[in-house]
């Protein structure tokens, strides 16, 4: 008697489990339109194809103002498909329960979640819905749709909870959620519009709210893109369909998580799943190869580099009285006030010095900090042109053995690239064409950008900064930096250490792959296998250990144009080139100071040749033989 007792109470718990978390067949969506003949016949289809009678209801609080969708799943092989308006009435209305009885398969349109819920919930309509789930029924949706089939539901009781909220403050007013609703998808918190409206650090943030409020309740997050598509099969293998990802996410058991602070989290795993391929949901692992490496570069200069967003520098260079301070600025975008006595080596970008090179050499050489203001973006190249005092500059801040501070406005430059229109095209990242330049590389293998979140037009191109970048860059590291923030980059023996102080979160992405698969679309979207994010506020952080290098600063030959051309005619030499700003006939003569010409020759092109034939001053004599108008430059070789 006692045997049998058991064996029922095992049999009744187990009834009671399966039934609690029976897995139906699902078709998560993250939004957007479907196409017929496009993105959404695949998932759609293989959704009519998972209901027994295919026979497709489609749910929505509100009048049905189109039969688009139900012809559509009729085009993809549904027997029956039909639009149900089902509100906070029609929901307990029992002659539609029993009409619904007929269908085994339910589709909920976009909408507004919280409606969805708050409707449902401990109604006929909701009871029906867990006897068909009991029963295999497929089960679908898209947008709001989508948001309740999940084991915890956000149910956005008191408005949307946006990317940032969770940055500011984890108490937000927003964190609202339910795991008493349809059960479906055990242990899981889904999100849409993943990629274009940019909330990786929403979906971190809510399961984070979760841990803090359900310690012993573990989830794993699932995030769509719109106009993209899982299809979960009831053994929860799911596959990919459209033109974005579906990005599974899953917190580090440690964490530095606090109630009523900013979240701080670190370690978050990402993987994410492109067109065909499928993620073990139970597993929590990707059953898909990638289809292309990305070039891993290891070669990682040791330095120091602190990042000071949204500071003011003026107390800086107050206290910068040393003669083993560098500060570098650009006269136009800095007025500074150099008071007397003042021991502090200070360089304009737009007035560097063209005499007593040797003597700027050997104080450069004994500068041990250095402070970067905001300058103009056209210096970068000048920093890497190895024939140019600013390229002297350049070493001194890359050196293993100075401290670099760099403010606001220069910070993007800092990094191996930085992105050229995160803010100024907000569908840079859906069209596929966000563009990126080479930075000044104090950073190795990192990229780095100011104002996260500080516009939510350019959500989804800061979402391609944190993964797809990564790899079609070929970095190790993306930083984005909210406002009034300070971070510090310093080498730990085989890794970088991070320090962080801000008013909100900052971010970093971390690669942890080096393989990867493009979306089945021109957007800025990839496959993965591993990236590590980390939610960082007032913390200290270990990023993977890499191998550094102390770099050695160079201080080669560099080319002094000592005389101004006229503003008329501008020319200027560089890298053995002469340039002109408007096209004209010249006769270009090059002449040594004691007056022979070593090389004469016409030209109507803006740049032309002009090697200097021997390591002595040289003066350039330009003729417009249109006006007759003759400018010179003198060109002095140092060391």
């Amino acid at each position: 008697m006692r045997q049998y007792t058991i064996f029922l109470a095992v049999f009744v718990s187990s009834l009671f489990c399966s039934s609690l978390f029976a897995q139906s067949p699902l078709l998560l969506v993250g939004g957007g339109s479907e196409e017929n003949g496009g993105w959404s016949d695949s998932p759609y289809k293989w959704f009519v194809e998972q209901s027994s009678n295919k026979k497709i209801a489609i749910i929505s609080y509100t009048d049905v103002e189109s039969d688009w969708l139900s012809n559509y799943f009729i085009s993809l092989g549904a027997e029956e498909a039909k639009d149900f308006k089902i509100d906070r009435t029609g929901a307990r209305n029992t002659q539609l329960i029993a009409e619904l009885e007929a269908f085994d398969g339910f589709f909920f349109k976009g909408g507004d979640q919280n409606k969805y819920y708050n409707f449902y919930n401990n109604t006929a309509f909701k009871s029906l819905l867990i006897d068909k789930i009991n029963e295999g029924a497929v089960l679908g949706g898209t947008s709001a749709g989508m948001a309740i089939l999940s084991s915890v539901v956000y149910t956005a009781d008191n408005g949307s909870l946006y990317p940032e909220d969770g940055l500011t403050s984890m108490d937000a007013r927003y964190f609202t959620f339910a795991d008493d609703f349809l059960q479906v998808l055990p242990n899981t918190l889904v999100d849409t519009h993943f990629a274009e409206r940019g909330r990786m650090p929403r979906l971190i943030s809510m399961l984070a709210y979760w841990k803090i409020h359900h310690p012993n309740k573990k989830l794993l997050g699932i995030g769509v893109d719109d106009r993209t598509a899982l299809c979960i099969d009831p053994e929860q293998l799911g596959k990919v369909y459209g033109t974005g990802a579906v990005t599974f996410i899953s917190l580090n058991e440690t964490h530095n998580i606090a109630k009523t602070l900013p979240l701080d989290v670190a370690n978050t795993t990402l993987i994410s799943c492109v067109e065909g391929q499928e993620f073990d949901i139970i597993r929590k692992k990707k059953t898909s190869s990638e289809r292309s490496s990305k070039l891993y570069n290891s070669n990682i200069y040791a330095n120091t580099v602190t990042l000071l967003n949204g500071k003011e520098y003026s107390s800086q260079i107050e206290e910068a009285v040393s003669s083993k301070t560098l500060v570098i600025y650009d006269g136009i975008k800095q007025s500074i006030d150099i008071s007397e006595g003042n021991k502090t080596l200070f360089v304009d970008l737009r007035k560097l010095p063209n005499t007593d090179l040797l003597r700027f050499k050997s104080q450069l050489q004994e500068v041990k900090k250095v402070v970067l203001l905001p300058f103009d973006s056209s210096f970068i190249e000048d920093f890497k042109d190895q024939t140019s005092v600013m390229n002297w500059l350049w070493n001194t801040m890359k050196s293993s053995t100075t401290e670099v501070v760099v403010y606001n406005e220069a910070i993007p430059f800092i990094g191996e690239k930085y992105p050229l229109n995160i803010y100024s095209k907000d569908n840079a990242a859906y069209s596929g064409s966000l563009t990126y330049k080479a930075g000044l590389g104090l950073l190795d293998n990192t990229m780095v950008f100011r104002d996260l979140y500080a516009d939510s037009d350019y959500n989804e191109n800061t979402a391609s900064i944190f993964q797809e970048t990564l790899f079609s860059e070929d970095i190790n590291w993306s930083v984005g930096l909210t406002d009034d923030c300070e971070i510090k980059f310093q080498v730990n023996e085989k890794q970088w250490e991070i320090i962080y102080e801000g008013k909100q979160s900052s971010i970093i992405a971390e690669n942890k792959t080096t393989d990867y698969s493009e979306a089945n679309s021109r957007r800025a979207i990839v496959g993965y296998d591993s990236i590590s994010t980390h939610v960082i506020y007032t913390s200290t952080l270990l990023l993977q250990e890499v191998n550094f290098e102390n770099y050695q600063p160079t201080f080669k030959d560099v080319v002094i144009n000592t005389l101004s051309s006229s503003e008329r005619s501008l020319i200027h030499w560089k890298n053995d080139q002469l340039f002109f700003d408007n096209r004209a006939n010249r006769n270009v003569q090059l002449i040594d100071l004691q007056g022979k010409i070593h090389k004469e020759i016409s030209t109507d092109q803006l740049t032309t040749d002009l090697p200097l034939p021997v390591n002595q001053p040289m003066i350039i004599k330009v003729i417009d033989l249109s006006s007759q108008e003759q400018t010179t430059l003198k060109i002095l070789r140092n060391k």
